[in-house]
């Protein structure tokens, strides 16, 4: 078997991987940056419990297993089927899928088969990662829509005046700008530590909200761009773990 690319190896670096997936995100949108981030957990994706799972189009035959109900369950050990449909997730170039499991958990490990864990690259570390990667394609995504925000107010008017004039609507664009640059401080400085996944997807809760807002009525159209941030919301409570330790805070 080919020695695998260090920089893909799960847990290998969690910062620079987590980097690589908010960088795809900023520059090439939702359905390119969750395709590196499955490269970077090492072509495993999660599913819900109830085994949905949501990826670009056309990845699931590349894939070697699903991280599905804590374990890691190889690809030609389960069976793929279309899941219910999602208008906007399709809009993104992602499908939603559902994985079934083979009655074969008491079967040995394959060739190439991923441990369950604990571990490295077990099930449990990449579920971890995961969660991590996820919120650095959050905070991609947002860092590409507010750019688009503050265009889309600077470009309007209210009476004489330019809407970004406005305090009200300045007050607003400086809470998505600190609420988004506090997400990628938050990200650098914990160096992607798993505990700081939860806290991070809370806060891009927020500053997503705050960015559909900017852009007033448009924002809430199936056709415009910022889709992307309710959709990669969608994605993230099936990629998106609980935290290991509930009661570790982050601030």
């Amino acid at each position: 078997m080919p020695a695998k690319d260090p920089e893909t190896t799960p847990g290998a670096d969690p910062l620079a991987a987590a980097l690589d997936v908010l960088r795809t995100a900023r520059e090439n949108g939702l359905s390119a940056a969750l395709t590196r981030a499955v490269r970077h957990l090492d072509l495993t994706a999660p599913c819900s419990d109830g085994g949905l799972c949501v990826l670009p189009a056309r990845t699931a035959p590349d894939l070697r297993g699903w991280l599905l109900a804590g374990r890691v369950v190889p690809a030609e050990r389960a069976t793929v089927r279309p899941g219910p449909r999602h208008e906007l997730a399709e809009r993104e170039g992602l499908e939603v899928l559902r994985v079934v499991p083979d009655d074969t958990a008491g079967a040995e490990p394959g060739p190439g088969s991923v441990p369950p864990g604990p571990g490295p690259g077990s099930a449990q570390d990449r579920l971890a990662l995961a969660g991590t990667l996820f919120a650095a394609l959050r905070a991609g995504l947002a860092e590409a829509l507010l750019e688009r925000a503050v265009a889309h107010v600077a470009g309007r008017r209210s009476g004489d005046r330019p809407l970004l004039e406005r305090q009200l609507v300045r007050a607003k664009v400086a809470d998505c700008v600190a609420a988004v640059r506090a997400c990628e401080l938050l990200l650098t400085t914990s160096g992607a530590d798993p505990h700081a996944a939860p806290e991070l997807h809370r806060r891009l809760d927020e500053a997503d909200a705050a960015l559909t807002n900017l852009f007033g009525g448009a924002g809430y159209l199936a056709d415009h761009p910022v889709r992307s941030l309710y959709v990669s919301a969608y994605v993230g409570s099936l990629w998106a773990p609980s935290p290991r330790d509930p009661g570790e805070g982050w601030s």
